[in-house]
């Protein structure tokens, strides 16, 4: 059954592109150049990270605006222009609050027709490049470049199209990428990720790839501000509401941090007060330090941090060789 839902849901796929390469005039063409920053799975690969690497190299030389849908927010079905420090409203999704925290010059326009987004961007902005969040599956804009995420920790050869497996639209889609980023290379083992470069060397042997790594920059401290050498975290409780909780998990123990106990909620979701508060009890109850991701943290109140001791780890992507993004995508022919 699933496998006959899983090939329904390729040609329904397959047919929605077939409809937008025969009516061309449905897809708006911008001024600047557009670079998509998508995946080809569910769960999390790495965008927010990677589109804040592209922010770093960009956004000093050239206008930047940012696009993304604003997924189970009050502006998805509608519009919202995210800029300045603020205030600014609390159900705004964690990515547009990261990034504006890290880039508050920086437009991002939020809604599901992004299409309109990058119209309404040029009327106001006169953007020279439009960086389009999870974009590979969107239709109505045309991209000049497609980096798509694949992670490192999963079997390549084993993907599967949604519900049978995890993939949004079939692995042969990866042949319209312009560059395919394969992250947390850290977290892999050399048995994956050779099994990874061979399966796209074969598959998609005309296919760019930078490989990318995460990198622990250090903690965040209930007050906000940068924790001290020898005064981090060693004994947590940890608690997200990422599309990849485990990889969390995996960072804190990379970092030497033992991990006492952990509770995971659904991907976006905002965290109450009263279950953070259920959380603190258990982390005291368990003599540890209550720690969450840089993404969910943007969605707690500050007295809340404060009043809870609630730390964050900091991470940023890097390519292996630790070069910036833009200058190794420059490497493999792909100029921004």
């Amino acid at each position: 059954m699933l496998q006959a839902i899983a090939a329904m849901y390729g040609k329904l796929s397959s047919f929605e592109r077939y409809f937008f390469q025969k009516l061309p005039f449905l897809v708006y063409r911008p001024a600047g150049r557009v670079i998509s920053v998508g995946n080809l799975t569910v769960g999390g690969t790495g965008k927010t990270p990677v589109l804040l690497e592209m922010l770093e190299d960009c956004s000093r030389s050239l206008r930047t605006v940012i696009l993304t849908r604003g997924y189970r927010s009050p502006w998805e079905r509608q519009f919202y222009l995210l800029l300045g420090n603020g205030p600014h409203p609390e159900a705004l999704t964690d990515e547009s609050m990261l990034i504006n925290q890290a880039f508050p010059n920086v437009p991002i326009l939020l809604g599901k027709n992004r299409a309109h987004s990058a119209r309404m961007a040029e009327r106001l902005f006169e953007p020279q490049l439009f960086l389009l969040d999870d974009g590979f599956q969107y239709r109505r804009l045309a991209k000049d470049i497609d980096l798509v995420l694949w992670d490192a920790t999963v079997d390549s050869a084993e993907a599967r199209l949604l519900p049978e497996g995890w993939l949004r639209e079939p692995i042969e889609r990866l042949s319209d990428a312009s560059v395919l980023l394969l992250t947390r290379c850290e977290q892999a083992s050399e048995d994956q990720l050779s099994k990874n470069r061979r399966y796209f060397d074969r598959r998609f042997p005309k296919l760019p790839r930078v490989e990318m790594m995460t990198r622990i920059t250090g903690w965040t401290d209930p007050h906000g501000q940068k924790c001290a050498s020898g005064r981090e975290p060693r004994r947590v409780f940890c608690f997200c509401a990422v599309g990849s909780p485990e990889t969390f998990v995996r960072q804190l123990e990379a970092n030497g941090v033992a991990v006492v106990g952990k509770q995971f909620f659904r991907d976006h979701a905002r965290i109450s007060t009263e279950e953070l508060e259920q959380l603190g009890e258990e982390a005291r109850e368990a003599k540890s330090e209550l720690v969450c991701t840089e993404k969910d943290r943007v969605k707690i109140p500050r007295e809340t941090l404060r009043r809870l001791e609630i730390y964050s780890l900091r991470i940023r992507f890097q390519t292996r060789n630790q070069q910036p993004i833009r200058q190794a995508l420059r490497e493999i022919g792909v100029t921004i």
